[in-house]
């Protein structure tokens, strides 16, 4: 029993692996993000903002 759960599982993540690398193949291999030095620099030079960015609307205890 356990030999066969084993085999199960194993082709079950082959074939999850297969499918994950196709998408990949076929979509996202190509896709460039252009990046613009300048701007980079100036995003990260930029003063931080006085806002702090939540996603639940509490301020984590600060």
């Amino acid at each position: 029993m356990e030999r066969g759960l084993l085999r199960h599982l194993t082709l079950a993540i082959v074939i999850k692996l297969v499918l994950i690398t196709a998408l990949w193949w076929a979509f996202i291999r190509d896709a460039k993000v252009a990046v613009d030095a300048g701007a980079m620099a100036a995003q990260v030079l930029a003063p931080a903002s006085k806002k702090q960015h939540t996603t639940s609307g509490e301020t984590h205890g600060q």
